[in-house]
């Protein structure tokens, strides 16, 4: 179950309200390449689970963009329709975003795309919250989110929380809240991932 809304912000700009009970692992992956897939630009966004009476729930919220002015001339509108059945459809469990992109012939981007120059990277471990915290600044680029996501939903990462932010000079300011299996990433695996995210290995 999805509940999908949306606020209109600018002619080229809008922000959307997701809630759903799909809180498995991949999940924000899953909707970020929904995102990207029309090609739209993710300025901020606030990630959480959140447990209620019937169990947890993922509760995001994105202010986007879209770059495509043909896209934009068609209405925001049509782009949050079209974007709401993207998602729907890609938290079904069998959903498979690579085959996604590649049915709408979208090229999955090279990892040097986003990290022209050296990016910050931090993984710090929290044992008391059993998570670690993973901060990351960089240069702001479409699809880093969908980037991220898709390498920490690979090696089987859960994000618990996850605030993204894009500022005014075009840097990305984003931190994650990670587990494994209900655990800190602890130094080794969070070593990996750096690799992985900077295409090292």
């Amino acid at each position: 179950m999805i509940q999908f809304s949306w606020t209109l912000i600018s002619n080229d700009s809008f922000q959307i309200e997701i809630r759903t009970n799909s809180v498995q692992i991949g999940t924000l992956y899953r909707l970020t390449s929904a995102i990207y897939v029309l090609g739209l630009d993710i300025q901020s966004g606030d990630v959480y689970t959140i447990e209620e009476e019937d169990g947890p729930i993922s509760h995001d919220t994105f202010t986007l963009r879209i770059l495509n002015p043909a896209a934009a001339q068609s209405g925001v509108s049509d782009c949050t329709t079209k974007l709401g059945m993207l998602m729907e459809t890609l938290l079904q469990e069998d959903a498979d975003p690579d085959r996604l992109l590649r049915e709408n012939k979208v090229t999955i981007p090279e990892n040097r795309k986003f990290f022209e120059n050296p990016p910050e990277i931090v993984f710090q471990d929290v044992p008391k919250r059993r998570r670690t915290q993973f901060y990351i600044e960089t240069q702001g680029r479409t699809g880093l989110l969908f980037h991220l996501t898709r390498v920490l939903s690979r090696e089987h990462i859960n994000i618990v929380q996850a605030t993204i932010r894009t500022l005014p000079n075009g840097m990305a300011e984003d931190t994650f809240y990670l587990q494994f299996k209900d655990a800190p990433l602890g130094p080794e695996l969070s070593a990996k991932l750096e690799k992985l995210i900077l295409g090292e290995v």
